[in-house]
């Protein structure tokens, strides 16, 4: 075993290596931009943003938690300017710390009050709705399963897939579960699904991808998925239900890719006019078709509807805010971390 100070001598080391390659080289470039989402689901936006504003932006993706703990290693010295997440609970926390810079974007008075941080640090920009996606090859529409409650039943015993809490969506999920009906309830619920065969993968494009295959019946998953595997092909034996939609049921969990600005941003000007960009009409258009999310501002195309995608106010949606979800999302990796893992 390493003595104390030699172990904190390593990790210090590694921090710095971490950091080391690329940091100083982002920062000299004009606006940095950390987002969990993808790159190639971004960067259409962001070379829009470029051409008509004449401001350079580089771009660093990764998890929401592996940006988020680099936002908070470099307080002081921050080398981001604008984070992306893919859920509110990461950026929620961020806020929590201190380390967003509140910035109520005059493009932001027409986004549901819920999809905000309530002091402006944070804004929802689009939003994924929770579905359950069905091989059609393997259920009948008439049979397939209308309540993610419904996937205990012992008929589904082996034939559900989800992915791991690695997934922001995953944990948002149980976290909405947890917000309206207790720890309790979600507990049972998650011990019922393990024990109904419940097979955890890593993500939620294997989820899509092995559910096409046949290799799982049913997957829990968000609704874009399902139409980026129809993108790839449009055979594919894919159905879509929206869940727990009827009288008493709890209403499909809606999500938000959120935009904040870090704390001491050493360029907020721009920040700023990237934020307002992603949220006004030709920004958020980019966003909302090139990730196939649904719009959160009002009279915004939604894409997808001639294949069964619905828009806000068009399903019954979970009657929680992003901020209750955040609430619970840390008890939510407590307690089933350990269990969802692939």
């Amino acid at each position: 075993m390493f003595p104390h100070a030699a172990r904190s001598a390593l990790i210090a080391l590694a921090v710095i290596l971490w950091l080391a390659p690329w940091g100083p080289a982002l920062a000299a470039e004009g606006l940095v931009v950390y987002s969990a989402r993808k790159e190639e689901l971004i960067r259409p936006a962001i070379e829009a943003f470029q051409q008509e504003r004449g401001i350079k932006v580089s771009l660093l993706t990764g998890k929401a938690g592996e940006l988020a703990r680099r936002i908070e290693i470099e307080r002081g010295d921050p080398k981001g300017d604008v984070f992306l997440g893919t859920t509110a609970g990461v950026t929620e926390l961020l806020r929590r710390k201190g380390a967003l810079e509140p910035y109520p974007s005059p493009y932001a008075k027409e986004i549901p009050e819920e999809f905000k941080a309530p002091d402006g640090s944070w804004v929802g920009i689009t939003g994924r709705v929770r579905v359950i996606i069905y091989n059609k090859n393997l259920v009948k529409d008439a049979d397939a399963p209308r309540s993610f409650f419904d996937l205990t039943d012992p008929k589904w015993r082996g034939k559900i897939v989800v992915a791991s809490m690695g997934e922001r969506t995953t944990v948002g999920h149980l976290a909405t579960i947890m917000a309206l009906r207790g720890e309790e309830f979600t507990t049972r619920y998650v011990r019922a699904l393990k024990d109904n065969g419940l097979k955890v993968l890593s993500n939620n494009t294997e989820v899509r991808k092995a559910v096409t295959r046949g290799e799982y019946a049913v997957g829990i998953t968000n609704h874009y998925y399902y139409l980026l595997q129809l993108r790839e092909n449009p055979a594919s034996p894919l159905g879509i239900i929206y869940p727990d939609q009827g009288p008493g049921d709890m209403g499909a969990p809606v999500y938000s890719i959120t935009a904040a600005i870090v704390k001491g941003a050493k360029s907020l000007d721009a920040a700023k006019k990237f934020v307002d960009f992603l949220l006004q009409p030709k920004g958020n258009r980019l966003l909302v078709e090139g990730e196939f999310e649904i719009p959160l501002l009002p009279g915004a195309r939604l894409v997808g509807d001639d294949r069964g995608i619905l828009g806000l106010g068009q399903f019954k949606k979970a009657a929680v805010t992003q901020i209750q979800v955040a609430d619970f999302e840390p008890t939510v990796e407590k307690l089933f971390g350990p269990l969802l893992i692939p």
